[in-house]
């Protein structure tokens, strides 16, 4: 069932949409704007597949770890701004090489910092035994 509604648009917005629409195929305003809005909505949808790399890129697992990390810790909003990021910086292997190793420092830090947790732990209960 569909719905109508109102939709108050300036003249010169009118002129563009209607310009727009006669050199498209598009058989009248209403199509169009419905068109125009699901098209926006898609556009600006979170997904949930968008942290994934997508199945027709193939990198090296290194290289995916990487960017899933940068994507995790919001360097980048999903894959697909990541590639084009990188593309347009036109990003070197020695630009992969170095996030790689501020990647492997992190995960370096995080078990140091879960390993004085789990002695922290430890130690605590041994003193609570006593």
């Amino acid at each position: 069932m569909e719905k109508k509604i109102s939709l108050r648009v300036s003249d010169e917005d009118l002129e563009i949409i209607d310009s727009f629409i006669a050199r498209h195929d598009f058989s009248n305003r209403s199509s169009f704007l419905r068109k125009a809005a699901l098209e926006y909505i898609n556009r600006h949808s979170i997904r949930k597949d968008e942290t994934e790399v997508p199945s027709k890129i193939t990198l090296p697992k290194k290289i995916k770890n990487i960017v899933h990390y940068l994507i995790a810790v919001g360097h980048f909003d999903n894959w697909e701004t990541a590639i084009q990021q990188l593309v347009k910086k036109g990003i070197l292997t020695e630009d992969l090489k170095e996030l790689k190793k501020q990647y492997e420092v992190i995960g370096e830090m995080s078990n140091r910092v879960e390993n004085i947790l789990d002695v922290e732990k430890t130690s605590e209960k041994k003193y609570m035994q006593k």
